[in-house]
Formats: structure tokens, sequence, C-alpha cells
């Protein structure tokens, strides 16, 4: 009995060794080698948009009464006319000490933040007269490699910031849109010419220098730009374009209110003051206002009325009547233009002219003040004191050479960076 029990266990065993061996049956199947986990893509990174800039409640900027304009009735008729015909959105005009005339076109309002669609070149400078101001710049004769570590070995690495705002960085602008990272956009731009050798401003010039900011202040920077400046001109929220990282695209798109625009003006007036604090250096200030060595029209984004060449890089039909006149120049007529020895300031934003006649609105502005204008004058800065003289023919121009980058084994052996040339003298 024993043994058939032995044995019908054994046979018992047997057969469920052969059933868990047998393909589809409860035994382990041979191993598969699990597929490898392949990770998600990062998710792309958001679009550009528009950032704000922070202001405040805006401080009060005195409105004459309407009989106590400085600008004659017939004054006011013509620049509304003027606005009207050439699509204007705003038109301000400001006169010892209150505005004079302020005009919106259909649909504009007070409070509407408009695109100074080139007027943000001069923010950026000012912005970067204060950083040199509060310690953020220490010195605009440093290369930009300073602050842009990726430039460290590039040749583009010797540009200064006196290059950007100069206009001779000898930078083209990149190829294609900034897409969703602007500081490689940014970092793209090709160098056509020796930095030093070339004037040609450009709006990738102040896009290097916001870049440079960004880096420098170790903040976004809209919100650089709010603490340090916006907010104590005493203007309003603003906004920027800008990616994830904060890193603006200066190149489109600054907003602003009409009247926050005009305080960039009224700062230039006042010579760099805010309720009598100094917010940019007026030594900075005389060198915006100063001709370049490349242009006697032209400063660090700003253009100059005196003196008059219907040849020159400031297409006006008429001499300004007032010869001190300095201007920020945008797009198809966005304009700022300043008279220090008239405390007059004028804004114009809008619609693009083609054509623009740089002394039309000005000189129809200065003309309608009471009383008359005095004798014309030029005061190239603040300190200049004595007027000069008139130009019947303008002094010769200094020949500026563009000089293309030169491969490495022909001139430097290294870089491929000569030594920039010294510029002329003489100023055009």
């Amino acid at each position: 009995m024993r043994r058939a029990l032995l044995a019908a266990t054994i046979l018992a065993a047997g057969a469920l060794a052969v059933w868990w061996l047998i393909p589809g049956g409860a035994g382990p199947a041979t191993p598969v080698a699990e597929a490898p986990v392949v990770p998600a893509p990062p998710p792309p990174l958001p679009p550009i948009g528009m950032v704000e800039v922070g202001g405040g409640a805006g401080t009060v900027l005195p409105v004459a009464a309407p009989d106590s304009r400085t600008l004659s009735d017939d004054g006011v008729k013509a620049v509304t006319a003027f606005a009207e015909s050439t699509g204007t959105e705003a038109l301000l005009v400001w006169h010892l000490g209150a505005l004079q005339v302020e005009y919106y076109g259909p649909g504009t309002r007070p409070f509407d933040r408009l695109d100074g669609q080139g007027l943000g070149q001069g923010l950026m400078v000012l912005l970067a007269g204060h950083a040199l101001q509060d310690g953020t710049l220490t010195d605009i004769e440093r290369p930009l490699s300073t602050w842009l570590p990726e430039w460290a070995a590039d040749p583009r690495g010797r540009i200064t910031i006196r290059h950007l705002l100069e206009g001779t960085s000898g930078l083209d602008m990149p190829p294609g849109p900034p897409g969703s990272d602007v500081a490689a956009w940014t970092l793209s731009a090709p160098l056509a010419a020796e930095p030093g050798t070339r004037f040609q401003p450009s709006a990738m010039e102040t896009q290097l220098l916001g870049l440079a900011l960004t880096r420098a202040a170790g903040k976004p920077l809209a919100r650089y730009m709010a603490d340090a400046f916006w907010q104590p001109l005493g203007a309003r929220a603003a906004e920027i374009q800008a990616d994830a990282q904060g890193v603006p695209q200066l190149t489109c798109c600054v907003r602003a209110t009409a009247r926050d625009w005009l305080r960039l003006g009224l700062l230039v007036l006042d010579g760099g003051t805010v309720d009598n604090a100094a917010l940019v250096p007026t030594r900075w200030l005389d060198e915006m206002l100063r001709p370049t060595l490349f242009s006697r029209n032209e400063g660090w984004r700003m253009r100059f009325a005196w003196p008059f060449d219907r040849n020159g890089p400031v297409k006006a039909k008429e001499p300004f009547t007032e010869g001190d006149m300095a201007f920020l120049a945008g797009e198809g007529g966005q304009r700022l233009y300043v008279s220090k020895g008239r405390e007059l300031v004028i804004l114009r934003l809008g619609a693009p002219v083609a054509d623009w006649d740089e002394s039309r609105l000005p000189n129809l502005v200065a003309k309608s003040l009471a009383p008359p204008p005095p004798a014309k004058r030029a005061l190239i800065s603040r300190q200049a004191g004595a007027e000069l003289p008139p130009i019947t023919k303008p002094p010769p121009v200094p020949a500026v050479e563009t000089v293309p980058l030169a491969p490495a084994d022909e001139r430097t052996g290294e870089t491929g960076i000569a030594p920039a040339p010294a510029p002329d003298s003489g100023n055009r």
C-alpha cells in the first residue's frame, strides 16, 4: 500500500513538472527584457510676452489753464491740425513748467500705453546712465565679456558699453526672429566690422545693452528698471517684451503712457534730476548731448538741430527755430524734442509718416509761443554757455572706414581682431 501511494505521488509530481514547463502553462515564461524608459522631452519654453515695468500713481504734471497758455490760440489750432493730418495718437507740448497742449487721437486715452517704436533706445541710454551712478555698471570702457562670459574667447567680447552707446559696435542683426530664448538670439548677432570702426547705430546695440544690464543687475531688466529708474521718475506702470527668464527683447514693443514718455524729455530738460534728486548724472547727459566723432548731428541716441545741413543726417527742409533742439528719434515720426533754452519739450506718437520733416513740428510750436522766440542759439550741452556762430558752409566730414573682419592668419594670428584705428578728430 505504501509503495502504491509513493508511486502515485511520484507520478503526480512528474506530471506537475511537465505541465509547469509547457509553454502557456502557469510556470515562469522566458524572461523578457524591459523596454528602456525614455524620459519625456522638456516642455517648450513659453513664448515671449509683455512684462510689466512697475510704476507708481504717477506724479502730477501741471496743466496750463486756457487763459494762461504760452502757446497762442492760433498755435494750438495749428498743432491740433498737424496732429489730425498725420494720424497722431498723442501730441504733448510742455513749456515753462506746464503742459500747454495735450492732444489724443480718436480711440486713444491718456492712460493708454503707447509703443514708442524706437524711443526705447533713448530710454535704455538714460537707464545705463543711472546704472553707472548706482554702481550696477562700473565702467563703460569694460568689454562686454565682463557680463557675457559666452563671449570670453570671442572677438565680440571686445565690444565695450561705449561702442554700444556710440553706435560703433560693428554688429549686425541676427538672422530670424528671437524665438523663446532671447539671450541666445542676442548672443548670435554676427560681427561685421571691427568694433569702433563703423558708425551704424542700431536697435541691436541697445538690445545688447539691455542684456548686459540684466546680467549686471542680477535680476530681470523690468524689475531693475522699475525699482531703480521708472518709479523714481514718477511714472506709472509701463511694459516691455521679455522671455521666461526675464531677458528683454528691446528691438520691439516698449509701451508707456504719453505723459510718461514726456517725462524722459523733462529729465533731459532738468539736467537728470527729478524733484531735485539726481536720477542720471549731469555728465552723462552732457555725453548724450555731445556730437560723436562720426557725426556732428548725432550723439548717444540723440540728434541735434545744429548745425543745419540739408544733406546731413537730420532731414529737415528748413533750419530749426531753436538751434539747441535735441531729440530722440523713433520710427516714422515718433519724436521727443527738447530745447533747454526755451524750456520746451514736444512729444509726438502715432502712425508712421513717410519723409518726416524734422523741423516742421518743433518750428510750428516754437513760432507760436508767446513772447516770440529770441535770437537763435545753439547750446550743445548744459555747460556750453556761448552761442555758436552760424555755419554757412558745413565743415568737412571725416571719412569713416568700415573695416571687415580679416581671417586670423592674415592679421592677428589669434582672434581675427586687429586694433581699431584711432578715429579722425574732426566732427561732422
